[in-house]
């Protein structure tokens, strides 16, 4: 499973992402990530104007300390009456020019514009704390209908607040695209009967995964349980070990198919400037993991064969 599409934001945000048609029935929306990040908010008393440039500054907290970040743009809006305006805790502000605003946005989403020239940027990457699906009736629920009142994520907000004060909790919502990979063993002999009865096999299982579909319910729970035990994320407790598991119902076609593994890669880098992590994995700017879904000893992964 390859991520498709992703979008960065806070819980404020769910209503206005309704709006948007970014996440369609052709990439819908079941995935969800919750996770946490450095509070960056801009220091509205120190903007400085020229007729070419506007300078901002913002703030990255780290604990009980701030550490400074200057932004240099270019001065697009034909007068030097620009300033800032923003409220306490400063993270999202307006831009105004002539008293009139051009521009609203979080200081941190601001700023991941930027990401590929700062120097230091590893406070715009995000860790994962959660890993969530939603999935209602024929599919009509969605990640951003679920969040808007999601008890798991009302949780996450008050302990994480509390243990990490420094930081704030963002949500990245994420579509699924299926990527089939098939192979064939070209040196194995076989006998009549055997290659009849693969030949039928295969295509049932060709015809199965590119023209009928596995069912959504079921790709998207194993989608959301490869990813929980390659992050282990420490809010979610089922799958962390136990993934994958053929006595597991809730993706049990994988098996029924014979499929050999489940493989899931996320570029989140070139989609959106930035990179998840956990405690578990690495900041990386591309992440991909398979699962085998049969041990060694029955199954061969195909990546392994020489």
């Amino acid at each position: 499973m390859m991520l498709d599409k992703v979008a960065i934001l806070q819980q404020g945000d769910l209503e206005l992402m309704q709006s948007y048609d970014y996440f369609n029935e052709k990439s819908p929306c079941h995935i969800y990530f919750i996770c946490k990040r450095p509070r960056v908010v801009i220091d509205k008393s120190r903007t400085f104007v020229t007729d070419d440039y506007v300078d901002l500054y913002f703030k990255i907290q780290k604990e009980d300390t701030f550490e400074e970040l200057h932004i240099q743009i270019e001065n697009v809006f034909e007068t030097t009456d620009v300033a800032i305006a923003a409220t306490y805790p400063n993270s999202r502000f307006e831009l105004l020019a002539n008293g009139e605003v051009v521009f609203e946005a979080s200081a941190a989403v601001f700023l991941q514009q930027f990401y590929q020239h700062l120097e230091e940027r590893h406070f715009l990457d995000l860790d994962v704390l959660y890993v969530g699906q939603s999935f209602g009736v024929e599919g009509a629920r969605t990640a951003p209908d679920r969040l808007k009142s999601h008890s798991t994520l009302q949780n996450i907000y008050a302990e994480a607040i509390s243990k990490n004060p420094d930081c704030e909790i963002w949500l990245v919502l994420a579509s699924f695209l299926q990527i089939n990979l098939m192979m064939f063993d070209g040196r194995t002999e076989f006998t009549d009967e055997e290659r009849s009865a693969d030949k039928v096999r295969f295509q049932n299982v060709y015809n199965k995964l590119n023209w009928e579909g596995i069912n959504e319910q079921q790709k998207i729970n194993f989608t959301e349980a490869a990813l929980i035990r390659y992050f282990e994320p420490p809010y979610n407790k089922v799958y962390k070990d136990s993934f994958p598991n053929p006595a597991h119902v809730t993706y049990t076609e994988c098996y029924d198919l014979d499929v050999n593994a489940v493989c899931i890669e996320l570029q989140t880098f070139e989609k959106a400037n930035f990179c998840l992590y956990s405690e578990k994995v690495r900041v990386a700017p591309w992440h991909m993991h398979n699962f085998p879904l049969h041990s060694p000893q029955d199954r061969k992964s195909m990546f392994e064969i020489h």
